[in-house]
C-alpha cells in the first residue's frame, strides 16, 4: 500500500512539475469571427499539449486590449495592422506572429451597409452620402482601399466618425446615416434588419488581422513561437475538418447574434504565416498618409526573426 500511494505521490508531482514549467503566456482577444481558431485551441487544450499556458484574455474595446498590451498587462494580443503599427511605434516590444485573417472571397469580414431607407440604392446613388465608421483606424484604411476597389474618386462618401459599433449599427438601422462601414456579423445583421450591404473588401486581397506576441517569446531560437503556431495550425485544420463541430464555440465567443446563429457561416481561415512585406509597406504608406506615423517601423520591428 504504502508503495502505491509513493507512486502516486511521485505521478503527482511529476504532473505538478510539468504544469509549473510551461510557459504561461496571457493573450489579449477581442469577441469575434477571426479569434475562433484560439477558442479553439484553448478549449481542446491544444496549447497545453505543446507545454503552453495560453489564458485568452477577453476585452470589450480595442482601446482597453491596446492599452493592456502597452502597459504589459498581456503578453500577446489579436489586433488589426493598423493597430499594430500603432503599438509598434510607441515602442512596444513585440512581433507579429502570422496573419489571423486576410480577406477571403465569399467571406465578408468587413463591408458598406446600407441603411433600411437606401436598401435599393447602388453605388451611384450613394456618392456624397454618409459613410459611418472609426477614423484613424482599419476601417477607415478599408473605406479608402474600397474606394479604389470600387473604381470611385477619394472621399467619395462622406465619412464621418462614429467610433462604438453598437452606436454605429444603431444609426444605421433608424437612417440617422446613409450607410456604414461594419465587420461580420454585423453586416448580416444589418442586412436581417431591413438594411442591405452596398460592397464588402472580400475582393482586396489583404492581411487586415494579425496575432502578436512579445519579443521574449521569439528568443532561443523561437521555440515559444514554434508551438504557438503548431497549436494554432491544428486548431485551424480541426475547424477546417469539421466546422460545424465548432458552431456553438463561435456563438459562445464570437457573439454571433441569436438569428443569425444557425446560419451564418463558419469561415475558413488562413494556414498560419507572416504578412508579406509589401503587403506591411502598403499599410504603413497609408499611416504615414493620414498623420498616424512619422516615419515607417522597420520590418525587424515588426517581424519575427528568421529561425534555423
Amino acid at each position: 500500500m504504502k508503495k502505491i500511494l509513493l507512486a502516486l505521490a511521485v505521478i503527482l508531482a511529476l504532473g505538478t512539475t510539468a504544469r509549473a514549467e510551461n510557459t504561461k503566456i496571457r493573450f489579449g482577444i477581442l469577441p469575434v469571427i477571426d479569434t475562433l481558431p484560439l477558442q479553439v485551441a484553448e478549449r481542446e487544450g491544444l496549447f497545453a499539449e505543446q507545454g503552453l499556458d495560453v489564458i485568452l484574455v477577453r476585452f470589450m474595446s480595442a482601446l482597453e486590449r491596446d492599452t493592456a498590451m502597452q502597459t504589459g498587462q498581456i503578453d500577446g494580443y489579436f489586433g488589426d495592422l493598423v493597430a499594430t503599427y500603432l503599438l509598434l511605434d510607441r515602442g512596444v516590444p513585440m512581433h507579429i506572429a502570422l496573419t489571423s485573417w486576410r480577406t477571403t472571397p465569399g467571406y465578408p469580414m468587413f463591408g458598406i451597409a446600407l441603411a433600411p431607407a437606401n436598401r435599393d440604392q447602388n453605388l451611384a446613388d450613394m456618392q456624397g452620402h454618409t459613410l459611418a465608421l472609426s477614423k484613424s483606424t482599419v476601417m477607415e484604411f478599408l473605406a479608402d482601399k474600397l474606394e479604389g476597389h470600387l473604381g470611385v474618386k477619394p472621399n467619395y462618401f462622406e465619412q464621418l466618425e462614429v467610433k462604438k459599433m453598437p452606436i454605429r449599427l444603431q444609426m444605421l438601422l433608424t437612417d440617422q446615416v446613409d450607410s456604414a462601414l461594419l465587420p461580420e456579423p454585423l453586416l448580416s445583421l444589418a442586412r436581417l434588419k431591413g438594411g442591405n450591404v452596398l460592397a464588402t473588401a472580400e475582393d482586396l486581397n489583404l492581411p487586415l488581422t494579425v496575432l502578436c506576441l512579445h519579443k521574449r517569446y521569439f528568443e532561443g531560437n523561437g521555440a515559444a513561437y514554434a508551438k504557438f503556431l503548431a497549436a494554432y495550425t491544428e486548431a485551424v485544420q480541426r475547424l477546417a475538418e469539421n466546422p460545424e463541430k465548432y458552431r456553438p464555440l463561435m456563438a459562445e465567443t464570437c457573439r454571433i447574434p441569436k438569428p443569425l446563429v444557425s446560419r451564418f457561416p463558419i469561415y475558413p481561415f488562413p494556414a498560419p504565416a507572416l504578412p508579406a512585406v509589401a503587403e506591411l509597406n502598403e499599410v504603413q504608406d497609408w499611416m504615414i498618409a493620414k498623420g498616424l506615423l512619422k516615419e515607417r517601423v522597420p520590418d525587424a520591428s515588426a517581424l519575427p526573426p528568421a529561425r534555423d
